[in-house]
């Protein structure tokens, strides 16, 4: 998640604030084409769509997904992966994370781990912990997720 963030906010005011806000506003064109470069050079090709309100792209074989409207972006991903498929993922939403902050000046927060994308691209295991129980959990559940798929 990447919401506008003042230094004497913390991230729960940040993002209760960001809850209030109506996003209501085109997203700048100039930083969706950033955006989306830096997509294809961590990504591959993705494809994209846009709206009045926002903008949004997927790249398929990963399930990625980076939303931006006017006032915010965010970054889905399927929690299937483990083990070293998650940590590639991990990766991948982190070099993707750095590129959304340096485009739209919004500061990101990864609410899985707790913690400012800037601490946790530094702490990835955190994140792979977190696909690694949500997939055994599938595989617990006789859930077929491509992690445990024969």
């Amino acid at each position: 998640m990447f919401v506008p963030k003042s230094d004497d906010q913390s991230w729960d005011e940040a993002l209760a604030a960001a809850e209030q806000d109506d996003n209501s506003g085109r997203p700048s064109p100039e930083v969706w084409a950033s955006l989306v470069a830096a997509a294809r050079q961590v990504l591959g090709e993705v494809s994209v769509s846009d709206s009045e309100s926002s903008y949004e792209l997927d790249h398929s074989p990963t399930g990625i997904q980076l939303s931006y409207y006017a006032r915010e972006a965010d970054i889905t991903v399927p929690y299937w992966y483990s083990g070293e498929r998650a940590r590639a993922i991990v990766s991948s939403i982190y070099q993707l994370a750095s590129a959304v902050e340096k485009a739209t000046g919004f500061p990101g927060y990864d609410p899985q781990v707790d913690l400012p994308v800037t601490e946790a691209t530094d702490r990835p295991e955190l994140a792979v912990d977190s696909f690694d129980q949500v997939a055994a959990s599938f595989a617990e559940r006789g859930i077929t997720s491509p992690s445990n798929a024969s």
